[in-house]
């Protein structure tokens, strides 16, 4: 039986992930040149690391607390609008693969790099070898499994919950069409690191997860705003209003 109090929970873990993330990333994008810095070379990334060593690794360790976040997101939401349908183990199992390699790819930043930076300073170890267990961490961790198959994940998690929540006539239509709008997106974008014929995607990356993270902040107002599974909730034209803002906000600046 779902009560109020289920609905109320899962809109504090969405609005939790959405503040952790805006901040996370935004400390990195002024510290790190997040994220095209991943893109750079393995000096500069990591000389730029130890300037900033102090705020970068709390930023991650935020950036981290999401990937936590996500698992609960997706069980959550599981709970919520389990009819059960093959769709929605599909959901769950995206949603929670979605947050482990969040949390493989994130939380290197946090124990793996500073080690490596720590050994560099002491030197411990061959700058050229610290250099490659560096790069081959953003070429794997980063790369592949945080970015590649993290944003797959997410993406088809979105689309599966969108899909359900089109379905489901509690939840606004035009909310669960951006689900799925912004699980393509981000699903889409997922193939960036995967073959350089997809590279032109590493440019559009703010427009792309930012419909994400705005239907990220309007589930959550919807969810705090629901009574029971039955009667309909209208997401309100000021919310909209809102979740453009906070999109325009977070898209210009990445074309400046």
């Amino acid at each position: 039986m779902i009560i109020k109090k289920d609905y109320k929970f899962t809109s504090v873990v969405f609005m939790a992930f959405f503040i952790f993330l805006m901040a996370g990333w935004l400390t990195l994008i002024s510290t790190f040149q997040f994220p095209d810095i991943l893109r750079e070379s393995v000096m500069e990334r990591f000389t730029l690391f130890q300037e900033n060593k102090d705020i970068i690794v709390p930023a991650y360790y935020i950036m981290s607390l999401t990937s936590i976040l996500q698992v609960f997101m997706a069980v959550s939401m599981y709970h919520l609008t389990k009819k059960g349908k093959f769709i929605d183990i599909v959901s769950l199992t995206a949603g929670v693969l979605s947050g482990v390699f969040q949390i493989l790819g994130f939380f290197r930043w946090v124990i793996l790099i500073p080690m490596l930076s720590d050994a560099l300073n002491a030197n411990e170890i061959s700058s050229d070898i610290i250099f490659f267990f560096e790069k081959f961490a953003n070429t794997y961790l980063g790369m592949t499994v945080g970015e590649h198959l993290r944003s797959f994940f997410t993406g088809l998690w979105v689309i599966s919950l969108g899909i359900i929540l089109i379905n489901n006539s509690s939840f606004d239509k035009k909310l669960s069409i951006l689900g799925l709008v912004s699980g393509v997106a981000v699903l889409a974008q997922s193939f960036e690191t995967v073959s350089s014929s997809f590279s032109f995607l590493g440019e559009i990356t703010a427009p792309l997860w930012g419909l994400y993270l705005v239907w990220v902040l309007i589930m959550s107002i919807t969810l705090f705003a629901k009574k029971d599974d039955s009667s309909l909730t209208k997401v309100h034209w000021a919310t909209w209003i809102i979740g453009l803002i906070i999109y325009l906000a977070n898209v210009i600046p990445s074309f400046m």
